[in-house]
């Protein structure tokens, strides 16, 4: 085996360990609501806080919103446009964000609460961008295909009407030259 293979395999080994610090980006425009599930160990984490925190590029992460009971079936926590639903059974955390806004850009975690300076990350990291326009841009691609489309088969058709069916008759120089072999 070639070291040039052994190193791209070992590499990506390596790069396979920090899948942690992997972001998941979501694209949002102004106005629109966030959920997402974040699962989690039910024999390690089912009766711990969960939090949704704003990492910032310095410091420690923003809490946001935190649950403050240890509810074995639910609990549940609300602070203005974040609310956090934990379903200890079902071993998942429900992040919803309501109404985002420009200021929401920003990359965003869902955690096991143990401290201020003890968190377990449960998910990839999510990074909400803004995304101004992206719906008419591909309304806009849709009706420009549908269009194009629609006008090269017109053409076509009306091309083929102008044409009419066309009967292929045999010739009458080549009777004539069955008719002069026969002889």
């Amino acid at each position: 085996m070639s070291p040039l293979l052994l190193w791209l395999g070992l590499m990506l080994c390596v790069s396979g360990l920090q899948a942690g610090d992997e972001e998941e980006h979501k694209c949002f425009l102004e106005g629109e609501n966030l959920t997402l599930t974040c699962p989690y160990n039910i024999m390690l984490y089912s009766l711990s806080l969960k939090a949704w925190q704003r990492v910032r590029s310095h410091g420690s992460p923003e809490t946001l919103v935190l649950t403050n009971t240890r509810k074995a079936d639910f609990n549940v926590a609300r602070a203005g446009k974040y609310l956090l639903e934990d379903y200890p059974t079902e071993s998942v955390v429900k992040v919803t964000v309501t109404g985002l806004q420009r200021q929401d850009v920003g990359l965003y975690q869902c955690v096991v609460y143990l401290s201020p300076d003890n968190v377990i990350i449960l998910r990839q990291r999510i990074r909400l961008a803004w995304c101004q326009g992206k719906p008419v841009m591909v309304i806009v691609l849709m009706c420009g295909f549908i269009l194009n489309k629609g006008l090269v088969f017109s053409v076509l058709f009306v091309f083929l009407c102008k044409a009419g069916p066309k009967v292929l008759q045999p010739s009458k120089t080549s009777k004539v030259q069955g008719v002069s072999e026969k002889q």
